[in-house]
């Protein structure tokens, strides 16, 4: 009876760690950026109609219904939610392509 030889693993191309500092400067970011763009959806008029037209739509409505709010208050949190959802996911687009940019330039120096 042959035993086999453990097949070599493939090297699999790794991603360096992230260091715990460079999670904290993500975090801050992320942050920095989702409050910016929602200043942005609070000061500039062309946002701010921008979510009043949202809001006003039949898919928005059914939200309303979906969670069974029937309050003004209700509908405000909503309405605020769904803004602050837009803009962390805007920033995270935003951030993600930005580390892209960040490595491509970090691998042209190197």
């Amino acid at each position: 009876m042959r035993l086999k030889k453990p097949s070599a693993r493939p090297q699999a191309t790794s991603q360096r760690e992230v260091s715990v500092t460079e999670t904290l400067i993500r975090t801050a970011t992320l942050v920095v950026l989702t409050l910016a763009f929602a200043s942005i959806f609070r000061f500039w008029q062309p946002a701010i109609k921008l979510a009043q037209h949202v809001a006003g739509t039949s898919a928005w409505q059914e939200l309303y219904s979906l969670f069974h709010i029937e309050s003004g208050l209700g509908r405000e949190q909503l309405i605020l939610t769904g803004i602050m959802i837009v803009c962390f996911l805007l920033a995270l687009a935003i951030q993600f392509i930005g580390l892209i940019v960040f490595q491509r330039i970090r691998k042209r120096w190197s």
